[in-house]
């Protein structure tokens, strides 16, 4: 199984705004491509107010290259374009082991 992580610190003027379109239309967008296992929504409880991890889980590595060559792109612009200038993201992959 693959953990793709995305860390996103918003900016704090739009911050009720992005999470409410992120859990209702960003997220199931994600998950809609099918290749989604399951997922979380992490935000730490010390003091990084403005910052929140989505651990999208595949089954493959196949799977998460199908979603970061057919999907990705698109998903990543629909963000950018909403907020543009307005977060800061980071990605990191991760392996079970």
């Amino acid at each position: 199984m693959i953990t793709y992580q995305v860390k996103i610190t918003v900016n704090q003027d739009i911050q009720a705004d992005w999470l409410q379109w992120m859990k209702t239309v960003h997220v199931p967008d994600v998950i809609a491509t099918g290749l989604i296992r399951s997922f979380q929504i992490l935000k730490p409880q010390d003091g990084e107010a403005r910052t929140y991890y989505f651990n999208y889980h595949f089954n493959s590595q196949e799977d998460f290259i199908r979603y970061q060559k057919e999907f990705s792109p698109a998903l990543k612009e629909d963000v950018i374009n909403r907020y543009p200038d307005q977060f800061k993201a980071s990605r990191q992959i991760f392996d079970w082991i």
